[in-house]
């Protein structure tokens, strides 16, 4: 009979999680912010009310939910509370302009929007026709400095939440592959494409991210990782799988997040190299030596440099390196760690960890294909593209067909992404196919350049791309930003790279000065080239 209860099935959803450790746990702490905290049971009393006030305004299944916030309690919250009344959250990147967030809401076609008062200067209610009711998420606090607080007309969080009632209505979920978020790309390159998570893959993902990264209801989780990137890479629903905690954290400046280790005695962050590379850098900076506890850093968004990963481990950080899109629901692979390779000499055992390695134990299958659409061989020199198939890639973009058809052929997600198999079946990503400079009908991956680059001593952050150039199509062109009080030349790392690379592999030119990234850490190469491309033009 359609429907009928059946004893060996149960629907997959991250939302058991929070039923359970509520149940289990009542009294473990479950979030961190400043100077408030919240047991589980009460997190769990806060996520039904949220979701009962979202019933009486009507929300219900196929319904999305935009939420414009930082890492705070809220939107924490809003991960169960959104998904339990059969609708999707819809996190969005705060970090983009006015009109790139009304695209995104406009495509959810979101009625509803919660926003953090302290990025409410990006919202224009005008250029949101689809949004009925608005609540500010407002504490009365400081913004932490990022813009004055600012209330759109609406109601506040508490408020909203306050006057719902806490009794729970368990989520009569009949098809796991239900969407429970949507999380968009970021808009600056082109129309964002609404990436579908399920409950399903989400509570695989999430499960694979415990075993993977050794979480246990002993674990306390720094929020270093933007909660709208990929739902935090589902690090938004690891956490009460176990009963972890939660220190909130609105961002990544290396000052808070070494006040946060210490003071609460963090053991698990997450995020793109840059974040622990700065982190880093400031515990040197301040003669701070070490952790005050093993770190276990779940790292991904960009290859890091054998810098990042020496500095981590001194200092008793473990780096577990991992790979993946928001297409995959943030990381996809991980650098599945052989106890032996331990005792291989240090620059061995560093290019073993800088590689992205095999898929995570719920993913699926990974492939690197050439332009014939054949595998490439497993000898770690040949490039291709990166494709998926599994668990852990999305049903497709939210209302694109074209966009769907371009990404999705024959049962597998085509990245985008140019990287090699090594003879050990491990992935190595080398770079975006975009990001490859072709110079003189040489293929240059920019990573390879920027890892020598990184090691002149005077080498802050480094990013290469391609510059135009009449004689070779392209050429080598890098960013440096310098280490604090040093001065390097443009010469004298143009000679440092002649020492190390093929010499048609060296940049031609240097540039100093600041990285740009977006708010996930992932480097703007496309800003560099395009302004590259509007000089040539002129000339």
């Amino acid at each position: 009979m359609k429907g009928e209860l059946k004893a060996w099935y149960e629907p997959l959803t991250p939302l058991s999680f929070l039923e359970r450790i509520a149940y289990v746990m009542p009294d473990r702490i479950a979030v961190i912010d400043k100077d408030k905290c919240w047991t589980w049971k009460e997190f769990f009393d806060r996520v039904n009310r949220l979701s009962n006030a979202l019933k009486g305004l009507g929300v219900k299944r196929g319904d999305n939910v935009a939420f414009l916030s930082r890492n705070f309690p809220p939107l924490l919250e809003a991960h169960y509370g959104i998904p339990l009344t059969g609708g999707a959250i819809v996190a969005i990147n705060y970090r983009l302009s006015a009109p790139e967030i009304a695209t995104i809401v406009n495509l959810s076609e979101a009625r509803v929007m919660f926003v953090d008062a302290g990025v409410a200067d990006r919202v224009n209610p005008d250029a949101l026709p689809n949004v009925e009711v608005y609540i500010n998420v407002f504490d009365g606090r400081d913004t932490y400095g990022e813009t004055p607080a600012k209330e759109l007309p609406g109601v506040g969080y508490e408020e909203f939440i306050a006057k719902a009632g806490d009794e729970y209505v368990r989520l009569g979920l009949k098809d796991e592959n239900d969407i429970i978020a949507i999380d968009y790309t970021s808009g600056t390159t082109g129309t964002p494409k609404g990436c579908v998570y399920s409950h399903r893959s989400a509570y695989l993902h999430a499960i694979a991210k415990i075993i993977e990264h050794s979480v246990n209801a002993y674990s306390v989780y720094l929020w270093t990782l933007p909660m709208f990137h990929c739902n935090g890479w589902c690090w938004t629903w690891v956490t009460s799988g176990m009963g972890a905690t939660n220190v909130c954290l609105p961002a990544p400046e290396p000052d808070h997040i070494w006040r946060l280790i210490k003071k609460h005695g963090v053991t698990h962050m997450a995020g793109a190299p840059i974040v622990f590379h700065r982190l880093g850098q400031y515990m040197d900076e301040n003669g701070i030596d070490k952790f005050p506890n093993k770190v276990i850093m779940n790292v991904a968004a960009a290859p890091p440099p054998a810098t990042m990963l020496r500095s981590m481990e001194n200092k008793s950080g473990e780096i577990r390196h991992a790979y993946g899109l928001t297409e995959t629901y943030g990381p996809f692979t991980i650098c599945e760690w052989h106890p032996e390779w331990d005792a291989l000499p240090d620059e061995q055992r560093l290019a073993m960890k800088m590689r992205q390695g095999v898929p995570d134990i719920t993913a699926g299958y990974i492939r690197i294909v050439g332009s014939d659409g054949n595998d490439v061989p497993w000898d770690g020199k040949t490039v291709g593209e990166i494709i998926m198939r599994g668990n852990d890639v999305v049903q497709g973009y939210h209302k694109a067909p074209e966009e769907n058809a371009k990404a999705f052929k024959d049962g597998w997600f085509y990245s985008g992404d140019g990287g090699v198999f090594h003879p050990d079946g491990y992935v190595e990503v080398k770079d975006r196919f975009k990001d490859v400079i072709i110079s003189g009908g040489e293929n240059i991956i920019g990573v390879e350049v920027e890892n020598c680059v990184y090691q002149h001593p005077d080498v802050n952050e480094v990013v290469c791309f391609g510059k135009p150039d009449e004689k070779w199509g392209e050429v080598v062109k890098c960013l440096v930003h310098p280490k604090p009080g040093t001065f390097p030349t443009e010469e004298e790392i143009i000679a440092f790279c002649r020492e190390r690379l093929a010499h048609f592999k060296c940049p031609k030119e240097i540039e100093f000065g600041e990285i740009p990234r977006t708010s996930a850490g992932k480097v703007q190469k496309f800003l560099l080239r395009n302004k590259e491309k509007r000089k040539a033009d002129k000339r």
